[in-house]
């Protein structure tokens, strides 16, 4: 056969420029795109503000209060005293009212425990001095419907999970270009239609599409952007994504506070959607996956656009040589099929303990992570500033956790940022409402994710190049499990306030400890092999760099698996 020169696109783009002039403007491009994208991942807090309520009570009329001479905020206070009870906790009962038939009324009687109650028949009065309108008053989401909104939240992270999945698996096909640009078609697309939902279920349904196309926009944004840089920057990239996210997040809470009616919020958060339609043009294909494709010709023609963007000589062709390489492709295929060592992680004792590891973390990372993004308007100082507290507190943690990994190492970083926002968020389950609250609950927020930041890139260290990919899914599967489950465990409020915060935190803490079961990575090639892989999983908490010939020499990893 033929030899042929092994293509190596890490070192092509360190000599190109691992994050140059063309790297920064294509990134800046797609981390627009994640900060739009954590808007439409967290508004809903917004259009389903918790707004108070009580039942409308049809027996007393305008006309009556026009007799009472009185105003119209003086007679929603009349019908408040006459027709709704005080509850246990001297508030006015949000799901009940009196039963005024037959009752002759005026302002000053006084019906308790002298008239039978009945659940509101007549639907509800909405205070709007918070909120003008939310899908809590439009579609009267209370009362025995006051799930219907956390039900809704979660439907939206399955649809993000599924285009992750889904578009992950589409641009592998027919590239991320077109991929991305369907995906945002589709988020503004629906995004635009939400405003004109009729009701619940059309919400819903045009939500999870808004997921769908969200999910696919954040995954793709992710690839574009670490394909086109050099090893030694893809952590930087993700931290730097991770925080145009946080920063999308925080100006949510600025854009939620000026505009207060939920129809024309979810427009101005999907309006922009349409100008990024339009960045395409300045996003290239990927030229890894045009390699991988052996559409080297297009490839060549993007690597030769890169170098001159960051003024760098390079030969007419860089790709030369490589015609034939589809051919030796298929042979290592087969080889690879033959092999005795079977390329599934679970069947390595030592690298399933670290995936059941990752998966576990993974899972209980997402869902506290936004169960207190989703939970910070119910901390009673005030909505929006609680709000913008909490999800800034990860710019910290981000921040934190770009130091502390290199410093600390990976494990230590995750395990006691995990064990401390965990003990932090148990303490805020029984902090009473206020400005302490909410400060602990920041506090709490940073060491979550500083852990989250982490997890996010120890499935790529830990796992060998053969199952990288499916390991790394695999973990992701668990996210999007545990951003499903966080805003149906808000529900347990209703039976103890304290109780998801408690939870929240217990789990959080029992990951931290989990975490020292993974191997550090800090300072260690990327394993290759499953070998290496096996071994880098049996040593645990233990530093250092170099190769791997000591650890496979005094491991098991090189015993027969079956």
């Amino acid at each position: 056969m033929k030899e042929q020169k092994e293509y190596n696109f890490d070192a092509l783009l360190t000599h190109l420029g691992e994050f140059g002039r063309y790297q920064r403007r294509v990134y800046s491009l797609v981390c627009l795109m994640t900060l739009v994208g954590a808007w439409h991942t967290l508004v809903q807090v917004f259009l389903a503000g918790i707004i108070d309520h009580w039942c409308q009570v049809p027996e007393i009329q305008s006309s009556d209060c026009q007799e009472w001479n009185l105003t119209d905020a003086e007679c929603q206070e009349v019908t408040k005293d006459i027709g709704i009870p005080i509850g246990d906790s001297d508030q006015y009962a949000q799901c009940e009212r009196y039963n005024l038939t037959d009752v002759e009324v005026y302002p000053g009687i006084d019906l308790n425990n002298s008239t039978q109650t009945i659940p509101c028949n007549s639907g509800w009065v909405y205070n709007t001095s918070q909120y003008k309108t939310t899908i809590i008053s439009d579609f009267d989401l209370v009362c025995g419907k006051s799930s219907f909104s956390n039900l809704a939240q979660s439907i939206f992270f399955s649809g993000m999970l599924c285009g992750n999945i889904l578009f992950g698996a589409i641009a592998d096909r027919v590239g991320r270009r077109h991929t991305l640009l369907v995906a945002l078609v589709i988020q503004l697309t629906a995004g635009i239609a939400t405003v004109f939902s009729p009701n619940y279920v059309t919400f819903v349904i045009l939500r999870f599409l808004i997921a769908l196309g969200n999910g696919g926009i954040m995954i793709l944004s992710l690839v574009i952007g670490t394909e086109f840089v050099g090893p030694s920057k893809r952590i930087l990239v993700c931290v730097v994504g991770y925080l145009f996210s946080t920063l999308g997040s925080m100006s949510l809470a600025l854009l939620a506070f000026l505009i207060r009616k939920w129809r024309i919020l979810q427009f101005v958060v999907s309006a922009p959607s349409s100008i990024l339609c339009f960045f395409i043009i300045f996003i290239p294909e990927s030229a890894r996956w045009l390699i991988s494709r052996g559409r080297l010709k297009e490839a060549d023609e993007i690597i030769q656009r890169v170098a001159r963007t960051n003024q760098v000589e390079m030969p007419e062709s860089l790709l030369e040589g490589y015609k034939e390489k589809n051919e030796d492709k298929k042979q290592q295929e087969v080889k690879v099929v033959g092999s005795s060592d079977p390329k599934n992680p679970f069947l390595y004792p030592n690298m399933r303990r670290g995936l059941l590891c990752l998966m576990w973390m993974g899972f209980v990372n997402s869902m506290v992570n936004y169960g207190l993004s989703l939970n910070a308007t119910n901390f009673g100082f005030n909505q929006y500033l609680d709000f913008f507290l909490v999800v800034s507190a990860d710019i910290i943690g981000i921040l934190l956790c770009y130091y502390t990994v290199e410093k600390w190492g990976r494990v230590i970083t995750v395990c006691v940022a995990m064990i401390l926002g965990g003990s932090l968020c148990i303490v805020t389950g029984f902090l009473v409402d206020g400005i302490a609250k909410v400060i602990v609950a920041s506090l709490g927020k940073v060491g979550i994710a500083a852990s989250f930041a982490v997890s996010l890139f120890l499935p790529i260290e830990i796992f060998p190049t053969p199952v990288r990919t499916i390991s790394t899914g695999v973990v992701g599967m668990a996210v999007g499990v545990g951003s499903i489950l966080s805003p149906l465990l808000l529900i347990l409020s209703d039976t103890w306030s304290p109780l998801p915060l408690v939870v929240f935190g217990s789990l959080s803490i029992s990951a931290g400890f989990v975490a020292l079961f993974l191997p550090e990575t800090m300072g260690r090639k990327l394993p290759e092999t499953m070998q290496e892989g096996e071994a880098l999983c049996a040593r645990r908490r233990t530093g250092g760099r170099g190769s791997y010939g000591s650890l496979i020499d005094n491991s098991h990893a090189d015993e027969e698996i079956t």
